[in-house]
């Protein structure tokens, strides 16, 4: 295993159209770039399983994306006391909105194409190769 230089925090729980969207879009940008990112494992930190929280603080550069104004993920890390250097919220930043419960399939590949390009982005602002 190798750690990766990006580790994406995402909320990705398939409940609604925005968890399915940001999870989608963070498959996109890791099958893109490959090895460079990582998808951090939320339920792990959640839980403080003690090594997934360790490896997470090694990783140089996090990105946080949340789907809704809850902030879930953001809390998350707040609470464990772990920085990031970036946060995408796809109310606030992209003007995605969050269905509700039970939305699972109500997203479009529209947004996920637009989350995945925000996501981009920032990776290649914090490896210094931004365009």
């Amino acid at each position: 295993m190798q750690l990766p230089k990006v580790g994406l925090v995402i909320c990705n729980s398939g409940a609604s159209n925005s968890g399915t969207s940001t999870g989608m879009a963070a498959m996109k940008v890791v099958e893109k770039l490959g090895d460079v990112v990582g998808i951090c494992s939320l339920p792990a930190l959640v839980n403080e399983v003690s090594t997934q929280t360790a490896l997470v603080k090694k990783i140089p550069h996090l990105i946080v994306i949340d789907g809704c104004r809850n902030e879930c993920a953001r809390k998350i890390l707040k609470r464990l006391g772990i920085g990031y250097e970036a946060y995408i919220n796809l109310e606030y930043d992209l003007g995605i909105r969050k269905l509700g419960p039970f939305t699972t399939l109500e997203y479009s590949e529209d947004d996920v194409e637009r989350i995945s390009s925000a996501i981009t982005k920032r990776i290649e602002k914090a490896l210094g190769n931004h365009k």
